[in-house]
């Protein structure tokens, strides 16, 4: 009878044992995958975030080169429409101020200008 106890009691206490293990063993495959989990979406944002800022740089890129196209054009045109006296007139009267289309057209007069230019 005592052997049938000590079985009983033995088997009990490696089922609690077992059970600890596999609550533990359970706990850490469960943090484990929590922080794959987190990886997982850093990972992801890091990438949106890498490419957002490829993208804004080649818009910016594009942007640059529309701005240096629309300039150039206008200063063709500039130099087709104008004569190099009515050029040379604008550049002085702007002084060191940038002439602009506005300014060219002479719809930038001293009754129209911003007083704090």
């Amino acid at each position: 009878m005592e052997q049938i106890l000590n079985m009983v009691m033995a088997g009990a206490l490696g089922l609690i044992i077992g059970a600890l293990f596999m609550y533990f063993a359970s706990k850490k495959t469960s943090s484990e995958q929590s922080v794959k989990a987190v990886q997982e979406k850093l990972d992801s944002y890091q990438s949106e975030v890498e490419d957002h800022f490829a993208k804004t740089a080649d818009l910016i890129d594009n942007l640059t080169e529309s701005y240096k196209e629309v300039f150039n054009h206008l200063s063709d045109s500039a130099e087709k429409l104008l004569t190099e006296e009515q050029i040379q007139n604008q550049l002085i009267n702007r002084r060191s101020r940038e002439v602009t289309i506005k300014y060219l057209k002479g719809s930038d007069t001293d009754e129209n200008k911003d007083p704090t230019e």
